[in-house]
């Protein structure tokens, strides 16, 4: 497997990405590993892929973000030709004006993640005030 695409987004925005042989919504042992942790909930996936990325996120319980490509027009030729098809069909699924799509847009949502970071700040915050 060819990981030149991954170097070259590691050097250019500073961040690791994981390189992982079993494809998603599997290979969760290899992300756990690539960050010497034990549970997914502390960790957070960002993925422009709604039936791949967000579902593997969801499914193991880590916060997800949902994103645009980071490539687009001419320098997305090499993505692959299922997620070229896939993906605007699953934003439209996902974000079109039908009932899911309006009841996710309303909803806010509350993860385990954001609560104990939530929890730590306003814990800082009233420590600091009262000082």
């Amino acid at each position: 497997v060819d990981y030149t695409d991954a170097i070259r987004i590691e050097n250019v925005l500073g961040i690791q990405v994981i390189r992982h042989e079993e494809k998603k919504p599997g290979g969760l042992d290899e992300v756990l590993a690539h960050f010497d942790l034990t549970d997914p909930a502390t960790l957070c996936m960002v993925g422009d892929r709604l039936l791949t990325d967000i579902v593997f996120g969801n499914l193991h319980g880590m916060l997800t973000v949902h994103c645009l490509p980071l490539c687009s027009g001419s320098e997305n030729s090499k993505d692959n030709w299922t997620a070229k098809l896939l993906r605007p069909m699953e934003n439209k699924a996902l974000y079109g004006n039908w009932y899911g799509g309006r009841f996710l847009k309303r909803k806010q949502f509350n993860h385990t993640f954001l609560h104990r970071e939530r929890v730590s700040l306003d814990t800082e915050t009233e420590n600091s005030t009262s000082k």
